[in-house]
Protein backbone atom coordinates (compact mmCIF):
# COMPACT_ATOMS: atom_id res chain seq x y z
CA UNK A 1 0.00 0.00 0.00
CA UNK A 2 2.90 2.54 0.73
CA UNK A 3 4.74 2.05 -2.37
CA UNK A 4 1.02 2.31 -4.08
CA UNK A 5 0.73 5.62 -2.29
CA UNK A 6 4.08 6.95 -2.77
CA UNK A 7 3.05 6.50 -6.99
CA UNK A 8 0.10 8.65 -6.52
CA UNK A 9 2.73 11.96 -7.31
CA UNK A 10 3.94 10.41 -10.49
CA UNK A 11 4.26 12.23 -13.82
CA UNK A 12 2.57 9.21 -15.33
CA UNK A 13 -1.10 9.72 -15.08
CA UNK A 14 -2.11 5.86 -15.48
CA UNK A 15 0.64 5.22 -12.87
CA UNK A 16 -1.47 7.55 -10.59
CA UNK A 17 -4.69 5.92 -11.76
CA UNK A 18 -3.33 2.42 -11.30
CA UNK A 19 -1.90 3.46 -7.89
CA UNK A 20 -5.38 4.88 -6.88
CA UNK A 21 -7.41 1.22 -8.25
CA UNK A 22 -4.48 -0.60 -6.50
CA UNK A 23 -5.56 1.54 -2.86
CA UNK A 24 -8.97 1.13 -3.43
CA UNK A 25 -8.71 -2.52 -3.50
CA UNK A 26 -6.95 -2.67 -0.04
CA UNK A 27 -10.71 -1.62 0.80
CA UNK A 28 -11.06 0.08 4.36
CA UNK A 29 -7.45 -0.59 5.93
CA UNK A 30 -5.92 1.38 3.02
CA UNK A 31 -8.02 4.49 4.61
CA UNK A 32 -4.87 6.30 6.41
CA UNK A 33 -3.44 7.45 2.73
CA UNK A 34 -7.32 8.60 2.20
CA UNK A 35 -6.08 12.10 2.47
CA UNK A 36 -3.44 11.82 -0.12
CA UNK A 37 -5.94 9.92 -2.71
CA UNK A 38 -8.23 12.94 -2.15
CA UNK A 39 -5.93 15.36 -3.35
CA UNK A 40 -6.17 13.27 -6.65
CA UNK A 41 -9.30 14.93 -6.89
CA UNK A 42 -7.95 17.89 -8.05
CA UNK A 43 -5.56 16.11 -10.57
CA UNK A 44 -5.82 17.93 -14.25
CA UNK A 45 -6.82 14.46 -15.91
CA UNK A 46 -10.21 13.16 -15.77
CA UNK A 47 -9.39 9.82 -15.00
CA UNK A 48 -7.57 10.10 -12.14
CA UNK A 49 -10.38 12.34 -10.79
CA UNK A 50 -12.76 9.21 -11.31
CA UNK A 51 -10.02 6.70 -10.33
CA UNK A 52 -9.53 9.04 -6.70
CA UNK A 53 -13.04 9.59 -6.45
CA UNK A 54 -13.64 5.58 -6.80
CA UNK A 55 -10.65 4.63 -4.37
CA UNK A 56 -12.09 6.89 -1.87
CA UNK A 57 -15.70 4.81 -1.86
CA UNK A 58 -13.99 1.82 -1.42
CA UNK A 59 -11.77 3.51 1.65
CA UNK A 60 -15.12 4.37 2.91
CA UNK A 61 -13.54 7.77 3.84
CA UNK A 62 -15.86 9.17 5.54
CA UNK A 63 -12.65 11.90 6.27
CA UNK A 64 -13.15 13.31 2.89
CA UNK A 65 -16.83 13.75 2.73
CA UNK A 66 -16.27 17.16 1.90
CA UNK A 67 -14.07 16.34 -1.05
CA UNK A 68 -16.31 14.36 -2.76
CA UNK A 69 -18.75 16.98 -1.99
CA UNK A 70 -16.68 19.36 -3.80
CA UNK A 71 -16.49 16.85 -7.12
CA UNK A 72 -19.73 16.93 -7.21
CA UNK A 73 -19.27 19.77 -9.40
CA UNK A 74 -16.41 18.81 -11.22
CA UNK A 75 -16.80 19.11 -15.09
CA UNK A 76 -16.55 15.43 -15.77
CA UNK A 77 -19.49 13.67 -16.20
CA UNK A 78 -17.93 10.33 -14.95
CA UNK A 79 -16.24 11.88 -11.78
CA UNK A 80 -19.19 13.18 -10.37
CA UNK A 81 -21.02 9.99 -11.15
CA UNK A 82 -18.20 8.12 -8.64
CA UNK A 83 -18.12 11.21 -6.61
CA UNK A 84 -22.16 10.65 -5.77
CA UNK A 85 -21.37 7.12 -5.31
CA UNK A 86 -18.46 7.10 -2.81
CA UNK A 87 -20.42 9.49 -0.86
CA UNK A 88 -22.81 6.91 -0.69
CA UNK A 89 -20.43 4.35 0.89
CA UNK A 90 -19.34 6.15 3.25
CA UNK A 91 -20.87 6.95 6.98
CA UNK A 92 -24.59 8.21 6.52
CA UNK A 93 -23.85 10.76 9.88
CA UNK A 94 -21.10 12.06 7.85
CA UNK A 95 -22.99 12.60 4.35
CA UNK A 96 -26.35 13.98 6.02
CA UNK A 97 -25.29 17.92 6.47
CA UNK A 98 -24.61 17.54 2.56
CA UNK A 99 -27.85 15.59 1.47
CA UNK A 100 -29.24 18.89 -0.42
CA UNK A 101 -26.06 19.37 -2.54
CA UNK A 102 -26.79 15.28 -3.48
CA UNK A 103 -30.37 16.45 -4.42
CA UNK A 104 -28.99 19.47 -7.01
CA UNK A 105 -27.88 16.77 -8.79
CA UNK A 106 -31.40 15.67 -10.21
CA UNK A 107 -30.79 18.92 -12.30
CA UNK A 108 -27.33 17.56 -13.39
CA UNK A 109 -27.22 17.22 -17.43
CA UNK A 110 -25.68 13.78 -17.15
CA UNK A 111 -28.27 10.62 -17.01
CA UNK A 112 -25.86 8.51 -15.09
CA UNK A 113 -25.10 10.82 -12.55
CA UNK A 114 -28.78 11.41 -11.68
CA UNK A 115 -28.80 7.46 -11.36
CA UNK A 116 -26.05 7.62 -8.97
CA UNK A 117 -27.54 10.61 -6.87
CA UNK A 118 -30.74 8.31 -6.53
CA UNK A 119 -28.58 5.27 -5.35
CA UNK A 120 -26.46 7.34 -2.82
CA UNK A 121 -29.83 8.80 -1.46
CA UNK A 122 -31.24 5.41 -0.78
CA UNK A 123 -27.72 3.98 0.63
CA UNK A 124 -27.49 6.78 3.21
CA UNK A 125 -31.03 6.36 4.38
CA UNK A 126 -32.67 9.67 2.57
CA UNK A 127 -35.03 8.03 0.27
CA UNK A 128 -37.74 10.38 1.44
CA UNK A 129 -35.58 13.26 -0.43
CA UNK A 130 -35.92 11.47 -3.82
CA UNK A 131 -39.16 13.50 -5.59
CA UNK A 132 -37.17 15.86 -7.15
CA UNK A 133 -35.82 13.11 -9.23
CA UNK A 134 -39.24 11.33 -9.85
CA UNK A 135 -39.97 14.10 -12.17
CA UNK A 136 -36.47 14.23 -13.74
CA UNK A 137 -36.35 14.75 -17.81
CA UNK A 138 -34.57 10.85 -18.20
CA UNK A 139 -37.61 8.33 -17.74
CA UNK A 140 -34.85 5.77 -16.16
CA UNK A 141 -34.12 8.39 -13.41
CA UNK A 142 -37.45 9.31 -12.83
CA UNK A 143 -38.38 5.09 -12.69
CA UNK A 144 -35.97 4.62 -10.20
CA UNK A 145 -36.74 7.38 -8.13
CA UNK A 146 -39.83 6.35 -8.10
CA UNK A 147 -39.31 2.77 -7.53
CA UNK A 148 -36.96 3.54 -4.39
CA UNK A 149 -39.89 5.65 -3.25
CA UNK A 150 -42.23 2.68 -3.31
CA UNK A 151 -39.96 0.50 -1.98
CA UNK A 152 -39.43 2.70 1.69
CA UNK A 153 -42.92 3.09 4.16
CA UNK A 154 -41.48 6.85 5.28
CA UNK A 155 -40.94 7.76 1.38
CA UNK A 156 -44.32 6.75 0.55
CA UNK A 157 -45.58 8.68 3.26
CA UNK A 158 -43.97 11.48 2.46
CA UNK A 159 -43.90 11.63 -1.46
CA UNK A 160 -47.67 10.25 -1.47
CA UNK A 161 -48.45 13.18 -3.82
CA UNK A 162 -45.01 12.51 -6.25
CA UNK A 163 -46.70 8.92 -6.86
CA UNK A 164 -50.07 10.38 -7.85
CA UNK A 165 -48.47 12.87 -10.39
CA UNK A 166 -46.16 10.33 -11.41
CA UNK A 167 -49.29 8.08 -12.54
CA UNK A 168 -49.10 10.28 -15.83
CA UNK A 169 -45.75 10.35 -16.58
CA UNK A 170 -45.00 10.27 -20.70
CA UNK A 171 -42.92 7.19 -19.84
CA UNK A 172 -44.71 3.58 -19.72
CA UNK A 173 -42.14 2.54 -17.18
CA UNK A 174 -42.27 5.38 -15.16
CA UNK A 175 -46.34 4.92 -14.74
CA UNK A 176 -45.60 1.11 -13.85
CA UNK A 177 -43.49 1.95 -11.35
CA UNK A 178 -45.54 4.46 -9.97
CA UNK A 179 -48.77 1.95 -9.97
CA UNK A 180 -46.62 -0.48 -8.14
CA UNK A 181 -45.34 2.22 -5.35
CA UNK A 182 -49.07 3.40 -4.78
CA UNK A 183 -49.91 -0.16 -4.56
CA UNK A 184 -47.71 -0.13 -1.44
CA UNK A 185 -49.68 2.93 -0.23
CA UNK A 186 -52.45 0.80 1.45
CA UNK A 187 -54.83 2.84 3.89
CA UNK A 188 -52.36 5.75 2.88
CA UNK A 189 -53.94 5.56 -0.42
CA UNK A 190 -56.03 8.65 -1.17
CA UNK A 191 -58.88 9.86 -3.48
CA UNK A 192 -56.04 11.46 -5.56
CA UNK A 193 -54.48 8.04 -5.81
CA UNK A 194 -57.17 6.30 -6.54
CA UNK A 195 -58.74 8.46 -9.26
CA UNK A 196 -54.78 8.74 -10.80
CA UNK A 197 -55.06 5.03 -10.88
CA UNK A 198 -58.36 4.94 -12.33
CA UNK A 199 -57.24 7.47 -14.84
CA UNK A 200 -55.12 4.61 -16.04
CA UNK A 201 -57.87 3.00 -17.53
CA UNK A 202 -57.57 4.74 -20.57
CA UNK A 203 -53.53 3.95 -20.90
CA UNK A 204 -52.57 3.01 -24.06
CA UNK A 205 -50.62 -0.13 -22.70
CA UNK A 206 -52.01 -3.30 -21.43
CA UNK A 207 -49.00 -3.69 -19.06
CA UNK A 208 -49.21 -0.30 -17.20
CA UNK A 209 -53.32 -0.67 -16.75
CA UNK A 210 -52.56 -4.39 -14.81
CA UNK A 211 -50.04 -2.50 -12.74
CA UNK A 212 -53.10 -0.31 -12.13
CA UNK A 213 -55.09 -3.05 -11.46
CA UNK A 214 -52.24 -4.75 -9.10
CA UNK A 215 -51.73 -1.88 -7.04
CA UNK A 216 -55.82 -1.50 -6.69
CA UNK A 217 -55.89 -4.76 -5.54
CA UNK A 218 -53.33 -4.35 -3.14
CA UNK A 219 -54.60 -1.69 -1.47
CA UNK A 220 -57.53 -4.10 -0.40
CA UNK A 221 -61.23 -3.17 0.66
CA UNK A 222 -61.10 1.03 -0.32
CA UNK A 223 -59.70 0.05 -4.22
CA UNK A 224 -62.55 -2.09 -4.82
CA UNK A 225 -65.15 0.05 -6.40
CA UNK A 226 -62.53 1.36 -8.26
CA UNK A 227 -61.47 -2.43 -9.60
CA UNK A 228 -64.66 -2.57 -11.07
CA UNK A 229 -64.17 0.33 -13.84
CA UNK A 230 -61.16 -2.43 -15.09
CA UNK A 231 -64.69 -4.66 -16.11
CA UNK A 232 -64.70 -2.55 -19.19
CA UNK A 233 -61.01 -2.44 -20.44
CA UNK A 234 -60.92 -3.80 -24.21
CA UNK A 235 -58.77 -6.20 -23.12
CA UNK A 236 -59.84 -9.73 -22.07
CA UNK A 237 -57.35 -10.99 -20.08
CA UNK A 238 -57.05 -8.07 -18.12
CA UNK A 239 -60.88 -7.66 -17.55
CA UNK A 240 -60.49 -11.71 -15.90
CA UNK A 241 -57.55 -10.02 -13.81
CA UNK A 242 -59.47 -6.92 -11.99
CA UNK A 243 -62.17 -9.84 -11.60
CA UNK A 244 -60.11 -12.49 -9.92
CA UNK A 245 -58.33 -9.50 -7.82
CA UNK A 246 -61.34 -8.06 -6.78
CA UNK A 247 -62.89 -11.34 -6.25
CA UNK A 248 -59.16 -12.09 -4.44
CA UNK A 249 -60.61 -9.03 -1.58
CA UNK A 250 -63.79 -11.27 -0.68
CA UNK A 251 -65.37 -8.93 1.58
CA UNK A 252 -68.46 -7.23 2.19
CA UNK A 253 -67.01 -4.12 -0.14
CA UNK A 254 -65.75 -6.00 -2.61
CA UNK A 255 -68.85 -8.56 -3.06
CA UNK A 256 -71.18 -4.98 -2.83
CA UNK A 257 -68.71 -3.38 -5.65
CA UNK A 258 -69.29 -6.72 -7.64
CA UNK A 259 -72.87 -7.44 -7.35
CA UNK A 260 -73.73 -3.78 -8.27
CA UNK A 261 -71.56 -4.39 -11.68
CA UNK A 262 -74.51 -7.14 -12.16
CA UNK A 263 -76.78 -4.58 -14.01
CA UNK A 264 -73.95 -2.87 -16.14
CA UNK A 265 -75.06 -2.53 -19.61
CA UNK A 266 -71.87 -4.40 -21.31
CA UNK A 267 -72.19 -7.66 -21.06
CA UNK A 268 -67.81 -8.44 -20.97
CA UNK A 269 -69.20 -6.19 -17.20
CA UNK A 270 -71.46 -7.99 -15.84
CA UNK A 271 -69.34 -11.25 -16.86
CA UNK A 272 -66.53 -9.82 -15.40
CA UNK A 273 -68.43 -9.03 -12.04
CA UNK A 274 -69.80 -12.99 -12.00
CA UNK A 275 -66.58 -14.15 -12.14
CA UNK A 276 -65.36 -11.73 -9.16
CA UNK A 277 -68.58 -13.19 -7.05
CA UNK A 278 -67.37 -16.76 -7.72
CA UNK A 279 -64.24 -16.46 -6.28
CA UNK A 280 -65.45 -14.96 -3.08
CA UNK A 281 -66.66 -18.05 -0.66
CA UNK A 282 -66.93 -15.75 2.01
CA UNK A 283 -68.44 -13.04 0.96
CA UNK A 284 -70.18 -14.52 -2.18
CA UNK A 285 -72.89 -16.22 -0.74
CA UNK A 286 -74.29 -13.42 0.02
CA UNK A 287 -75.44 -12.37 -3.25
CA UNK A 288 -76.32 -15.57 -4.61
CA UNK A 289 -79.48 -14.18 -5.32
CA UNK A 290 -78.28 -11.82 -8.06
CA UNK A 291 -76.09 -13.52 -9.51
CA UNK A 292 -78.85 -16.17 -10.36
CA UNK A 293 -80.89 -13.40 -11.83
CA UNK A 294 -78.22 -13.37 -14.41
CA UNK A 295 -79.55 -16.99 -15.52
CA UNK A 296 -82.12 -15.29 -17.48
CA UNK A 297 -79.78 -12.81 -19.29
CA UNK A 298 -79.75 -12.51 -23.29
CA UNK A 299 -76.23 -12.89 -23.51
CA UNK A 300 -75.06 -16.34 -23.63
CA UNK A 301 -72.09 -15.43 -22.27
CA UNK A 302 -73.28 -13.87 -19.31
CA UNK A 303 -75.46 -16.92 -18.48
CA UNK A 304 -72.79 -19.04 -18.89
CA UNK A 305 -70.72 -16.85 -16.31
CA UNK A 306 -74.09 -17.15 -13.98
CA UNK A 307 -74.38 -20.85 -13.95
CA UNK A 308 -70.11 -20.70 -13.50
CA UNK A 309 -70.38 -18.37 -9.94
CA UNK A 310 -73.47 -20.20 -8.68
CA UNK A 311 -71.28 -23.87 -9.29
CA UNK A 312 -68.73 -21.62 -7.57
CA UNK A 313 -70.33 -20.60 -4.56
CA UNK A 314 -72.07 -24.01 -4.51
CA UNK A 315 -75.73 -22.21 -3.99
CA UNK A 316 -78.01 -25.21 -3.83
CA UNK A 317 -80.50 -23.11 -3.04
CA UNK A 318 -80.56 -21.74 -6.49
CA UNK A 319 -80.46 -26.00 -7.47
CA UNK A 320 -84.15 -25.19 -8.65
CA UNK A 321 -83.66 -22.26 -11.25
CA UNK A 322 -80.65 -23.90 -12.49
CA UNK A 323 -83.34 -26.61 -13.20
CA UNK A 324 -85.16 -24.12 -15.16
CA UNK A 325 -82.38 -24.13 -17.76
CA UNK A 326 -83.59 -27.13 -19.29
CA UNK A 327 -85.68 -25.04 -21.40
CA UNK A 328 -82.71 -23.19 -22.60
CA UNK A 329 -82.15 -23.76 -26.58
CA UNK A 330 -78.41 -23.82 -26.27
CA UNK A 331 -77.13 -27.17 -26.03
CA UNK A 332 -73.91 -25.82 -24.10
CA UNK A 333 -76.11 -23.60 -21.59
CA UNK A 334 -78.02 -27.06 -20.50
CA UNK A 335 -74.88 -29.29 -19.68
CA UNK A 336 -73.24 -26.67 -17.90
CA UNK A 337 -76.05 -26.55 -15.15
CA UNK A 338 -75.27 -29.84 -15.62
CA UNK A 339 -71.87 -29.33 -14.17
CA UNK A 340 -72.82 -27.13 -11.75
CA UNK A 341 -75.84 -28.96 -10.49
CA UNK A 342 -73.55 -31.81 -9.48
CA UNK A 343 -71.98 -29.89 -7.15
CA UNK A 344 -75.27 -29.29 -5.30
CA UNK A 345 -75.90 -31.98 -3.35
CA UNK A 346 -79.78 -33.29 -3.03
CA UNK A 347 -81.12 -29.91 -4.61
CA UNK A 348 -78.45 -30.29 -7.85
CA UNK A 349 -79.26 -34.08 -8.20
CA UNK A 350 -83.70 -33.26 -8.35
CA UNK A 351 -83.31 -30.76 -10.58
CA UNK A 352 -80.57 -32.87 -12.92
CA UNK A 353 -83.46 -35.59 -13.59
CA UNK A 354 -85.19 -32.69 -15.41
CA UNK A 355 -82.22 -33.23 -18.01
CA UNK A 356 -82.78 -37.19 -18.93
CA UNK A 357 -85.35 -36.63 -21.25
CA UNK A 358 -83.29 -33.88 -23.21
CA UNK A 359 -83.63 -33.82 -26.61
CA UNK A 360 -80.00 -33.86 -27.53
CA UNK A 361 -77.60 -37.32 -26.54
CA UNK A 362 -74.97 -35.07 -25.42
CA UNK A 363 -76.96 -32.93 -22.77
CA UNK A 364 -78.72 -36.51 -21.43
CA UNK A 365 -75.58 -38.17 -20.92
CA UNK A 366 -74.27 -35.24 -19.11
CA UNK A 367 -77.29 -35.72 -16.71
CA UNK A 368 -76.53 -39.26 -16.37
CA UNK A 369 -72.95 -38.36 -15.60
CA UNK A 370 -74.24 -36.31 -12.64
CA UNK A 371 -75.27 -39.64 -10.39
CA UNK A 372 -71.87 -41.33 -11.99
CA UNK A 373 -69.16 -41.28 -8.80
CA UNK A 374 -66.55 -41.42 -11.49
CA UNK A 375 -67.53 -38.03 -12.77
CA UNK A 376 -69.70 -36.43 -10.39
CA UNK A 377 -69.13 -34.70 -6.92
CA UNK A 378 -72.44 -36.14 -5.87
CA UNK A 379 -72.39 -37.87 -2.96
CA UNK A 380 -73.14 -41.84 -4.12
CA UNK A 381 -75.40 -41.77 -1.26
CA UNK A 382 -77.70 -39.39 -2.47
CA UNK A 383 -76.84 -40.29 -6.85
CA UNK A 384 -78.63 -44.32 -5.18
CA UNK A 385 -81.94 -42.64 -4.04
CA UNK A 386 -82.65 -42.10 -7.82
CA UNK A 387 -80.85 -44.79 -9.36
CA UNK A 388 -84.43 -46.02 -10.55
CA UNK A 389 -84.83 -43.03 -13.21
CA UNK A 390 -81.57 -43.29 -14.08
CA UNK A 391 -81.06 -46.93 -14.48
CA UNK A 392 -83.85 -46.46 -17.45
CA UNK A 393 -81.11 -44.18 -19.49
CA UNK A 394 -80.03 -48.08 -20.21
CA UNK A 395 -82.61 -48.51 -23.50
CA UNK A 396 -81.16 -44.85 -24.19
CA UNK A 397 -81.62 -44.62 -28.60
CA UNK A 398 -77.83 -43.42 -27.82
CA UNK A 399 -74.71 -45.51 -27.02
CA UNK A 400 -73.20 -42.75 -25.25
CA UNK A 401 -75.66 -42.47 -23.31
CA UNK A 402 -75.97 -45.98 -22.26
CA UNK A 403 -72.57 -46.34 -21.97
CA UNK A 404 -72.24 -43.56 -19.47
CA UNK A 405 -75.24 -45.25 -17.71
CA UNK A 406 -74.00 -48.80 -17.72
CA UNK A 407 -70.28 -46.76 -16.01
CA UNK A 408 -72.67 -45.19 -13.66
CA UNK A 409 -74.39 -48.32 -12.12
CA UNK A 410 -71.20 -49.98 -11.94
CA UNK A 411 -69.39 -47.50 -9.96
CA UNK A 412 -73.22 -47.21 -7.82
CA UNK A 413 -72.42 -51.36 -7.12
CA UNK A 414 -76.19 -51.21 -7.90
CA UNK A 415 -76.28 -54.82 -8.32
CA UNK A 416 -80.26 -54.76 -8.12
CA UNK A 417 -79.77 -53.98 -11.91
CA UNK A 418 -77.26 -56.84 -13.08
CA UNK A 419 -79.73 -58.28 -15.43
CA UNK A 420 -80.84 -55.60 -17.06
CA UNK A 421 -77.09 -54.74 -17.74
CA UNK A 422 -76.66 -57.87 -18.74
CA UNK A 423 -78.84 -57.73 -21.18
CA UNK A 424 -76.25 -55.57 -22.90
CA UNK A 425 -74.52 -57.85 -24.34
CA UNK A 426 -76.58 -57.88 -27.05
CA UNK A 427 -75.86 -53.96 -27.35
CA UNK A 428 -74.71 -53.38 -31.04
CA UNK A 429 -71.63 -50.84 -29.55
CA UNK A 430 -68.64 -53.04 -28.46
CA UNK A 431 -67.67 -50.23 -25.87
CA UNK A 432 -71.15 -50.75 -24.29
CA UNK A 433 -70.69 -54.03 -23.97
CA UNK A 434 -67.39 -54.02 -22.27
CA UNK A 435 -68.05 -51.69 -19.68
CA UNK A 436 -71.38 -53.69 -19.10
CA UNK A 437 -69.05 -56.96 -18.01
CA UNK A 438 -66.70 -54.14 -15.97
CA UNK A 439 -69.81 -52.98 -14.40
CA UNK A 440 -71.00 -56.71 -13.41
CA UNK A 441 -68.00 -57.40 -12.21
CA UNK A 442 -68.07 -53.90 -9.56
CA UNK A 443 -72.06 -55.28 -8.85
CA UNK A 444 -70.39 -58.57 -7.88
CA UNK A 445 -73.10 -60.20 -10.02
CA UNK A 446 -73.71 -63.68 -10.74
CA UNK A 447 -71.19 -65.33 -12.88
CA UNK A 448 -74.56 -66.36 -15.15
CA UNK A 449 -74.96 -62.24 -15.97
CA UNK A 450 -70.91 -62.47 -16.84
CA UNK A 451 -71.53 -65.79 -19.12
CA UNK A 452 -73.72 -64.01 -22.03
CA UNK A 453 -70.73 -62.21 -23.28
CA UNK A 454 -68.76 -65.30 -23.09
CA UNK A 455 -69.94 -65.68 -27.04
CA UNK A 456 -69.36 -61.71 -28.20
CA UNK A 457 -67.73 -61.48 -31.29
CA UNK A 458 -65.18 -59.13 -30.24
CA UNK A 459 -62.41 -60.49 -28.71
CA UNK A 460 -61.43 -57.61 -26.53
CA UNK A 461 -64.99 -58.18 -24.58
CA UNK A 462 -64.90 -61.75 -24.96
CA UNK A 463 -61.38 -61.91 -23.34
CA UNK A 464 -62.60 -59.15 -20.60
CA UNK A 465 -65.87 -61.49 -19.95
CA UNK A 466 -63.80 -64.95 -19.18
CA UNK A 467 -61.35 -62.59 -16.38
CA UNK A 468 -64.92 -61.41 -15.08
CA UNK A 469 -66.82 -64.83 -15.49
CA UNK A 470 -63.55 -66.49 -13.43
CA UNK A 471 -63.61 -63.45 -11.03
CA UNK A 472 -66.88 -64.02 -10.51
CA UNK A 473 -66.76 -67.79 -9.55
CA UNK A 474 -67.79 -69.01 -13.01
CA UNK A 475 -66.21 -72.14 -13.87
CA UNK A 476 -66.09 -73.44 -9.70
CA UNK A 477 -68.37 -76.78 -9.13
CA UNK A 478 -71.29 -74.96 -6.80
CA UNK A 479 -71.63 -72.92 -10.26
CA UNK A 480 -74.54 -74.46 -12.28
CA UNK A 481 -74.51 -71.57 -14.92
CA UNK A 482 -78.12 -70.24 -13.46
CA UNK A 483 -79.11 -67.15 -14.06
CA UNK A 484 -80.86 -66.13 -10.81
CA UNK A 485 -84.04 -64.34 -10.92
CA UNK A 486 -83.75 -60.25 -11.54
CA UNK A 487 -85.15 -58.32 -9.04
Amino acid sequence: MESAADQLTSWDANTRKFSLQTLGLCGPSADVYSDQVAKCLDDEEPGVRKAAATALGKLRASSEASALVAALRDPDAEVRCEAVRALGQVSTKVVSPHVPKVIALHQDADEDVGLAAVSCLVAVGQAKALAPFAASAYPTVAKAAVMEIGRCPIARASNASCLSKSLSHKDTAVRMAAAQACGELGTECTDEHFQALVGIAADRHVKVRRAAVQALGRVGSAGAKHLVQFFHDSDDSLRHFAAETLGGLDDAMAAESAARSLTEPQAVARQSALLALSKMKVAGPGHAAAVASCLDDTDLATRLAAIQALSGLKAEEFAPELGQLKADRVVGVRIAALSALAKMGAQGALSALLFLEDADPGVRQSAVKVFSPLHSKLPPSVAKTHVHEVAQRLLDEDWHVRLATVVALGDLHMDVFSEQVAALSQDENDQVRRSAVAALEKMGASPAHAARFLGDANPAVRSHAEEVYATLGGGRPDDDGDISEAD
